[in-house]
């Protein structure tokens, strides 16, 4: 991975705009960058449920020359806009990602969008059998801080741990004793979880 590249991109953004730790995004994106290469994986399909901002899409572009797809509910005017607007859980949103994807396999599927343990799952059944490759769930360290929080990441993460003997699963974590919310506060534990489903 062009880690110039990264760097500038990085910098170019504010501290807290792209919501992710930003060693724990380097450790991902150099992890499939390894992957893809000895893969021979020149022109991979990311698909990411969950955009915020749209800002990663960015990262993928630049450095993999991906093409990438973005799922959301949720449109800001001032961010740029997903590539399908709508519900991750709908039948219409996951027909217009096929028609988008013409029949080909999603190299990365990023879960990211809502916490709750059944969206999860459900974001994972649906869209983890169009993917061949890498599955990868977002913030499955994040603790409850607030009443309103919902920890469903972590407890279906810990439930793929104990279920699936048949994938190699990898947990990148950066350790922050400090008290806080992440790249809001320091302290957030977030953490990304990949499932690498090919067997070649």
């Amino acid at each position: 991975m062009d880690i110039f590249k990264f760097n500038e991109i990085m910098n170019s953004l504010k501290p807290t705009s792209l919501q992710q730790e930003p060693s724990e995004w380097r450790m991902f994106l150099e992890i499939i960058d390894t992957y893809f290469k000895n893969r021979g994986i020149t022109y991979p399909l990311v698909v990411e449920i969950g955009v915020y901002n749209n800002l990663q899409k960015r990262f993928y572009e630049s450095l993999f020359n991906t093409e990438h797809i973005g799922i959301d509910i949720n449109w800001q005017p001032d961010a740029n806009a997903p590539d399908i607007l709508g519900d991750s859980h709908s039948v219409e949103t996951v027909e217009k990602l096929k028609i988008l994807i013409t029949g080909r396999m999603i190299d990365v599927l990023f879960i990211d969008g809502n916490h709750s343990y059944e969206s999860v799952k459900r974001d994972y059944e649906l869209y983890a059998p169009l993917t061949r490759h890498i599955i990868a769930l977002h913030d499955i360290h994040t603790t409850k801080l607030y009443p309103r929080d919902s920890i469903g990441v972590i407890e279906f993460w810990q439930e793929l741990i104990r279920t699936n003997t048949r994938d190699t699963m990898i947990e990148i974590r950066h350790h922050n004793p400090k008290e806080g919310r992440g790249v809001f506060n320091p302290g957030r534990q977030m953490g990304i979880g990949l499932i690498i489903k090919d067997r070649r």
